[in-house]
């Protein structure tokens, strides 16, 4: 099967990741991670990347990267081969390093932008090696908590959303921590789960704009035009990950117990039309997929779903619970 185009154009932003052959490590040295960050630096002076955040794992890497001239690819290219040539030399070994070409991801917004740089600063501590990202050596996290900056790490837009997210005139610490530390009792496998969702995912069509800062009204007319999308079939990508769809449809359980939409053959319960419902238009998950995880068959997945567009268009009380469970759901999921 040929491979997908890479999106990239003239001042795209992509989500870069990377990982060794067999499972076996990327990196294995200080001075590894050091020579990759210096083949970074080269293709920043080369003017054929921005790198805006970044951090390099054991096994495989992160990074934020703007493509100022649409030359991402060749970029990534002279990276990789530099340092697998670099890495046999070091390490007295021949043969393949890399699993294959780099994955990337098109990064269309500034919330998902930000959700991204959340992610990648996670990346150390959900692994265990450190217990805050500000003392991961090889992440960007600590140089903007630091304010001490390799010359080719690209701060300006950090800095700018930070001050605008703080409500501060001058970009520190407290203002970075204020836009992409995490909040207190932060579930980091939502936030994981949903980026990579979106990240194996062949759509390039991102409600985030539409959902984020929404308020549930907005969310409620949000959901309603993709009653009308045929079914939801033209889903897009993820906005929240699946354990918090469920954990948020069952703290409304718990707390207001179940409601229901009426058609004329049956009495449908509300909480099983949302969560098939929100499993597919914030999580994008095909029919097979709901279906393993809720325990009915694809054709009852179908139904339910069929049925749970019905409702947000037709039943005022229904939309409404949905459309807040779905604001819940996705505020969570960004930490806001």
């Amino acid at each position: 099967m040929p491979r997908r185009p890479r999106a990239d154009a003239p001042g795209s932003w992509h989500h870069a990741i990377n990982r060794a052959i067999g499972k076996r490590p990327y990196f294995e040295t200080r001075s590894d991670q050091r020579y990759f960050l210096s083949r970074l630096a080269y293709e920043v002076r080369a003017g054929r990347i921005e790198v805006h955040a970044y951090c390099l794992m054991t096994t495989h890497f992160h990074l934020l990267l703007r493509s100022p001239v649409g030359e991402l690819s060749e970029a990534m290219r002279r990276i990789q081969s530099a340092y697998s040539r670099h890495f046999n030399r070091s390490h007295k070994r021949d043969g393949p390093l890399i699993r294959a070409r780099f994955f990337s991801k098109r990064v269309g917004s500034d919330a998902y932008r930000r959700a991204v740089v959340r992610y990648i600063d996670a990346n150390a501590v959900r692994a265990g090696v450190v217990g805050r990202a500000i003392n991961y050596e090889f992440g960007s996290a600590r140089s903007f908590l630091t304010r001490s900056y390799p010359p080719w790490l690209a701060t300006d837009w950090i800095a700018s959303y930070s001050k605008v997210r703080s409500n501060r005139s001058e970009f520190d610490a407290s203002a970075y921590l204020a836009a992409f530390g995490p909040p207190i009792g932060e579930d980091l496998d939502s936030l994981r789960s949903m980026i990579e969702l979106r990240l194996s995912s062949p759509s390039e069509l991102d409600p985030f704009e539409d959902l984020v800062g929404a308020n549930p009204v907005d969310v409620q007319r949000w959901m309603a035009s993709k009653a009308r999308l045929a079914d939801g079939m033209q889903i897009g990508l993820p906005v929240c990950g699946p354990a918090l769809v469920s954990q948020t449809v069952d703290r409304y359980l718990q707390a207001n117990g179940e409601w229901h939409f009426d058609t004329e053959r049956r009495s449908w319960r509300g909480s099983k039309l949302a969560h098939t419902g929100l499993l597919r238009d914030l999580c994008s998950l095909p029919f097979s997929q709901i279906a393993s995880l809720t325990g009915v068959s694809p054709w009852q997945v179908q139904k339910q779903a069929r049925v749970h567009h019905k409702a947000m268009e037709q039943d005022q009380g229904y939309a409404t619970i949905v459309a807040a469970l779905a604001h819940s759901a996705v505020t969570a999921t960004l930490g806001e």
